[in-house]
């Protein structure tokens, strides 16, 4: 089948033994202007796709200790009883915006693809994949070593992809960082920090690198005073020292209520304004020569570090229990 010409596609060769796909839209679907398809795909197939809409990449991409039992249990399942992979797994969900279908050549044409739900899936085929063959698949043609079952829901509304990815993903305790970086209610947070540091905050649960969100808004929220919090209780003052995750689930509240809600607006303002002098009082702290002089013992009792010392003794970095005391955040 020739490429379409109308934009961006990702061809996928289908199961030669069905048709292509399989249209399973709904009434409901139809009036939203969603369509949808089931396809059973070579397991190759898989791996064309990328997981930019997923809230979470593959977690052992990068670092081999975050495999967990899942894991381990889809690679058994591949490794020891390969065709019973399509029924043990709960399938993949891929999003598009546009799709095209050729029964005869068994082929289907996906615009802006992207896998969102089932990277964890992904990334252990393509590991075993790797292992079994290397870098040189086999050739077009080859009989594939398992099969996979996906649900392709097409829909042009981009943000509707995002919510959907949300809904697909809760079930697996995908962490609100992750939604809150999907959703974008984190990006006017990021350029004001850009605008002091050339730092890159966390989007999602998966990003390796970058200033934890979470912490950035603890710091913020201690600063934040009663004019603006409007709230003088205990449970507030402790929240930024006890509950990160309850930081960012009320940042998340304020920046969706701030075009009706003045108090959350004035809220969300403030954190945004105020988050790159949060981290900068943080570090100020964090390194103040104002530790020397007292008796801190550099390692704890659990084996972690409580300061670190240079050559003279004098301590240049204390860890976060100490700076930001009964907190959780690690």
């Amino acid at each position: 089948m020739d490429k379409p010409t109308n934009g961006s596609h990702t061809p996928l060769e289908c199961a030669t033994f069905l048709p292509a796909t399989q249209d399973t839209t709904s009434p409901d679907e139809v009036s939203t202007g969603v369509k949808c398809f089931v396809v059973n795909l070579p397991a190759f197939e898989i791996l064309k796709l990328d997981t930019k809409e997923n809230l979470r990449a593959y977690l052992a991409e990068h670092n081999p200790r975050k495999r967990n039992r899942v894991h381990e249990a889809i690679r058994e399942t591949i490794e020891t009883e390969p065709e019973r992979f399509i029924t043990r797994n709960s399938g993949f969900a891929i999003a598009a915006t546009e799709i095209e279908v050729d029964d005869n050549k068994k082929t289907i044409w996906l615009k802006d693809a992207s896998i969102i739900n089932g990277a964890q899936s992904q990334g252990e085929i393509r590991s075993w994949i790797h292992d079994t063959f290397g870098d040189e698949l086999p050739a077009g043609g080859a009989e594939p070593p398992f099969f996979v079952r996906a649900e392709i829901i097409v829909d042009p509304d981009p943000q509707e992809v995002v919510e959907t990815a949300i809904a697909r993903n809760t079930a697996t305790a995908v962490k609100s960082i992750s939604q809150a970086g999907a959703r974008g209610h984190l990006d006017e947070l990021q350029a004001s920090i850009n605008r002091v540091y050339h730092i890159e905050i966390k989007m999602k649960e998966t990003d390796e690198d970058g200033y934890d969100t979470r912490k950035i808004l603890q710091y913020t929220r201690l600063l934040m005073p009663f004019n603006v919090s409007k709230n003088e209780s205990a449970a507030e003052k402790l929240r930024a020292y006890k509950n990160p995750e309850q930081c960012l689930t009320d940042f998340s509240q304020w920046y969706v209520d701030k075009k009706k809600d003045a108090v959350a607006l004035r809220k969300y303002d403030f954190t945004v304004q105020m988050a790159p002098h949060a981290i900068a009082e943080y570090e100020f702290w964090e390194r103040n020569e104002a530790w020397n002089g007292h008796k801190i013992w550099e390692n704890t009792k659990k084996g972690g570090r409580a300061c670190r010392r240079d050559k003279a003794k004098k301590i240049i970095w204390v860890s976060p229990g100490l700076v930001f005391p009964n907190s959780r955040v690690r």
